[in-house]
């Protein structure tokens, strides 16, 4: 600026470029970059890119200062291509890792059992062990839902499954080892999942239809009555907040047969159960009855409510029943850990709806007390 006359046209184009950069940085990486080059090599492009401004500015006020300095993006280039010859990641057991348009996603295998990863890698989204039917974790649980009905429920009366949040599979594996081949809708919105799962989980049911889709949006638009539909959708710590209100609820329960049962994995800290408040008052809003387990030694709690009213008793005396018949060990066990780790359903009038569901800012608040209350040694 060498005339005060000029000052609006200058700021003008100034804030011009500048809105035009916000596009660009915005869109161009999401759309384009990340898709087709991967997380990496896109920030070297923008690094580049800022570079090459620099240069040409450089280059404006003395050219031979400009090609006196251009060993440093050349051996900025060099150092960059030798790095990305190497995994982005390092896990220990890592044995294969991708990026999509909406996750990093690894493969880690210890002691003959593979683990999906997502992203920062803090949670486990699926396990597979080709010698264990049990996975100790919350997956196992799912396989309890329909035996809170009056007894007596034979496995046989498990007709059909869907599954919001498919992942690479382990709840159709389990639900198809256990109740055999019986037809399963699983929605997952990530298609590369859907690919690793096949590829290194043995995500091969023929009874299973695994479906690239928003997992809200393929319910409502199944033709299908179930009698269990999991809802297990996390990228941790959160559950998309469309997967948690009264009206997600109530098309589940349009999608339920008569003695169906909707199975939802809820986070929870040791000692702060707000989040399994919430969904027990959003959920209790749309079905009569509603229970809590908990899975031991995580942060994890498995509600599961039924189309008609039950009781805790019912599990119980299903479990009895079961007992005495030739049923599958694995269920056996899972019912006898479901009556284990039992907790009191907690009385909560909240009510998450398509116009107001906070879960994001209710998951801060607990991870946030979790870490103030110096309760990190615990992930260790």
């Amino acid at each position: 600026l060498d005339d005060t006359k000029n000052a609006g046209r200058i700021s003008g184009q100034i804030y011009a470029l500048s809105t035009l950069g916000s596009i660009i940085g915005t869109f161009l990486p999401v759309l384009v970059l990340i898709p087709w080059i991967g997380t990496s090599r896109t920030f070297l492009v923008f690094s580049l890119g800022l570079m090459a401004i620099s240069f040409l500015g450089i280059a404006q006020i003395e050219s031979s200062k400009a090609l006196r300095m251009l060993w440093m993006p050349i051996l900025l280039l060099l150092l960059s291509w030798l790095m990305l010859q190497g995994p982005l990641k390092n896990t220990q057991g890592q044995i294969y890792e991708t990026e999509s348009a909406y996750n990093y996603i690894q493969v880690v295998e210890r002691e003959n059992t593979r683990y999906l990863l997502l992203n920062e890698g803090q949670g486990i989204h699926s396990v597979y062990n080709p010698e264990e039917q049990a996975t100790f974790g919350t997956w196992d649980y799912f396989l309890a839902a329909s035996f809170y009905n009056s007894p007596p429920v034979d496995p046989s009366q498990v007709s059909s499954l869907g599954i919001v949040g498919l992942a690479a599979g382990t709840i159709a594996k389990q639900f198809s080892q256990v109740f055999g081949p019986i037809p399963i809708e699983g929605w997952e919105i990530d298609p590369e999942i859907i690919r690793v799962g096949q590829q290194f989980f043995e995500m091969s049911e023929a009874n299973l239809e695994a479906i690239a889709q928003d997992g809200r949006w393929g319910l409502v638009h199944s033709d299908r009555k179930f009698s269990v539909i999991a809802v297990d959708a996390y990228r941790l710590p959160y559950i998309p907040w469309h997967l948690t209100t009264q009206e997600f609820f109530v098309e589940v329960f349009q999608h339920l047969e008569e003695n169906g049962v909707l199975v939802i994995n809820v986070g929870r800290t040791f000692d702060d159960r707000r989040l399994i408040a919430a969904f027990s008052g959003t959920v209790r809003s749309v079905f009569p009855t509603v229970h809590v387990v908990d899975v031991p030694d995580s942060f994890n709690s498995i509600l599961y409510a039924t189309v008609q009213p039950t009781s805790f008793s019912n599990l119980v005396e299903n479990f009895a029943y079961l007992r005495e018949l030739d049923t599958d060990p694995l269920l056996l066990d899972i019912l006898a850990r479901a009556i284990e780790h039992s907790q009191p359903t907690p009385s909560s009038t909240t009510v998450f709806t398509d116009d107001w569901a906070p879960i994001e800012r209710l998951t801060d608040s607990i991870a946030l007390r979790f870490l103030f209350q110096g309760s990190l040694d615990s992930l260790r």
